[in-house]
C-alpha cells in the first residue's frame, strides 16, 4: 500500500512528472523522488522546508493530506480540499439535516465497537480480567435506553488507560506517553479529516461532537473506534517513552499505525480503505436507512 513520506531534513519539496522532488540542501542538494501514486499522506517536521504551490495543488487534487508538526515536532496543521467532491453541496446540506435520534443512536453504536476494542485490546495484552469484564459491562449498558454513552465511555477509558499505562496514568499529563498518543491521534484525525472531505462532508458537523471551537467534531467523531489501534503501539514503547519530546525514532514508529489492517463487514482492509467505507456506510445509513457498519479492529495482525 502507499507509504506515509516523513521529512525531517528535505529543505525543498516540488513536484515533477507526477513525482514528489525532494532536496536536501545540507547535503549537496541531494534529490529523491518517489511516485504520488506510492504516497497515502506526507508528514512535515522541517519547519524551514519549503513547498512549491503546484505540488501543493497536486496532493489535493490527488487527496494526499500534508501534515505540519511544529517544533516539538507535533502535528499542527494539515491541508484539505475542500471542493474536490463533485456533490459538495449536496452532501453538507445532507450532512446539516440528518436526524438528530439517528445520531444519538449512532453514536452510541461508535462507542459500544468503541469499548469493545478497548474491551479486545486488553484481552489480547492478558490484562486484568476483573478490568476486562468490566469493560464488557460498560458495554452491553449501552443497549439499554436510559443509560448515557459519554458516561460509560468516560469509565470504561478510566479503566482501559490505567491497565495500559499504569494506575497513576492521566489522560493529557504532560509525559511521554501522552505525547506520543496526541502524535498518533492527531496523524489519524488529519488522514480521517481528508476522507471526510473527500467524500463531500465537512469535518465540522459532528455526530456527537459539537463544540463551536472545534473544526473537526466530525473527524472526532469517526476516530474513536481507531484509537486503540494508537494506544497499543505506544504501549509497546511505554517504557522507553521518558520525554514530553518523542524521539524521530518513536514518531517514525506511530506512523506505521496508519499502515495496519482494519475489519470491515468481516473483511481486512487498510486502514485508508477502511476509512472510506466506514464513511458511506455512515451516508447510507442516513440517506437509505441502511444498516451502519463499523470498522472492528484486529491487533494480532499488526505489524509494528
Amino acid at each position: 500500500m502507499p507509504n506515509i513520506i516523513h521529512i525531517t531534513k528535505a529543505d525543498d519539496l516540488s513536484i515533477s512528472n507526477n513525482q514528489l522532488v525532494m532536496i536536501d540542501e545540507d547535503n549537496n542538494d541531494e534529490k529523491n523522488k518517489i511516485s504520488l501514486n506510492d504516497i497515502s499522506a506526507i508528514v512535515i517536521e522541517n519547519c524551514h522546508c519549503k513547498i512549491s504551490a503546484i505540488l501543493q495543488l497536486r496532493l489535493v487534487e490527488n487527496n494526499i493530506p500534508i501534515i505540519i508538526c511544529n517544533e516539538k515536532h507535533q502535528p499542527e496543521i494539515h491541508s484539505l480540499g475542500l471542493f474536490n467532491h463533485f456533490q459538495v453541496t449536496l452532501r453538507i446540506n445532507e450532512q446539516i439535516e440528518w436526524e438528530k435520534e439517528k445520531k444519538e443512536k449512532l453514536w452510541s453504536r461508535i462507542v459500544e465497537n468503541k469499548i469493545e476494542n478497548q474491551r479486545a485490546l486488553l484481552e489480547y495484552l492478558e490484562k486484568s480480567d476483573v478490568s476486562i469484564e468490566r469493560l464488557k459491562t460498560y458495554k452491553e449498558n449501552l443497549k439499554k435506553d436510559d443509560v448515557s454513552a459519554e458516561h460509560q465511555e468516560a469509565i470504561a477509558s478510566r479503566i482501559y488507560f490505567q491497565e495500559l499505562y499504569s494506575n497513576s496514568f492521566k489522560r493529557f499529563d504532560e509525559d511521554g506517553v501522552n505525547s506520543a498518543l496526541n502524535y498518533g491521534y492527531m496523524i489519524l484525525r488529519a488522514i480521517i479529516s481528508s476522507k471526510i472531505v473527500a467524500k463531500g462532508f465537512h469535518p465540522s458537523l459532528g455526530l456527537h461532537h459539537k463544540s463551536q471551537f472545534n473544526a473537526y467534531n466530525f473527524s472526532d467523531d469517526i476516530i474513536e473506534v481507531f484509537r486503540p489501534m494508537v494506544d497499543y503501539l505506544v504501549y509497546m514503547y511505554k517504557d522507553i517513552l521518558n520525554e514530553v519530546e518523542l524521539s524521530k525514532e518513536i514518531r517514525q514508529k506511530i506512523l506505521l499505525v496508519a499502515q495496519q489492517k482494519v475489519l470491515f463487514n468481516n473483511k481486512k482492509y487498510d486502514f485508508f480503505q477502511a476509512v472510506d467505507y466506514y464513511l458511506d456506510s455512515i451516508r447510507n445509513y442516513f440517506v437509505k436507512d441502511e444498516e451502519v457498519i463499523i470498522p472492528k479492529l484486529s491487533v494480532m495482525d499488526y505489524e509494528y
